[in-house]
């Protein structure tokens, strides 16, 4: 009787999509969203009144943070390393749903990105990682492989 349970189970879990089985996530309040943008906003803004005039909504703008975090990181105040992986990665998150689509969830008392289905990244985390561990944490890294990722589930999907 228990094989007979165990197979009804499995079938039913089967036949949910791997969002239904695995991913459990909340919507984020649009208090927290508005946030979130203005996080992202404020990095454009600040990089842009200390003369990167060219800094913004693109991959250039992802590597030129990638390398301020990686050069500065040993020089930044405790403050600053508990404020930054949120500002800059709202950035990072805006970065990824601009050119991926997607949108803000909270996972427990982590906040990511659901891209697709299936993939959900934590660019706030990985700011505060590549602050904490240097460039073998690199948000540019994050980003590229983020991309790829997203590209490489999208094309499975169509395939199915």
């Amino acid at each position: 009787m228990k094989i007979i349970y165990f197979i009804f189970c499995a079938l039913l879990t089967f036949n949910l999509s791997a969002e239904e089985r695995f991913l459990s996530y909340d919507d984020i309040p649009q208090e927290i969203l508005t946030r979130i943008k203005n996080g992202s906003t404020h990095t454009v803004t600040q990089m842009k009144s200390q003369g990167v005039t060219q800094f913004g909504y693109d991959e250039d703008s992802v590597k030129f943070l990638s390398n301020v975090i990686t050069d500065e990181r040993l020089h930044l105040s405790e403050q600053a390393k508990r404020i930054l992986p949120e500002v800059w990665g709202a950035y990072l998150g805006e970065m990824l749903i601009r050119k991926l689509g997607g949108k803000w969830v909270k996972i427990g008392d982590r906040y990511g990105i659901l891209i697709g289905k299936s993939h959900i990244a934590f660019p706030l985390d990985k700011v505060h990682k590549h602050i904490v561990n240097g460039e073998i944490d690199s948000i540019y890294g994050f980003y590229l492989t983020t991309i790829k990722i997203a590209n490489d589930l999208a094309s499975a999907e169509d395939g199915e």
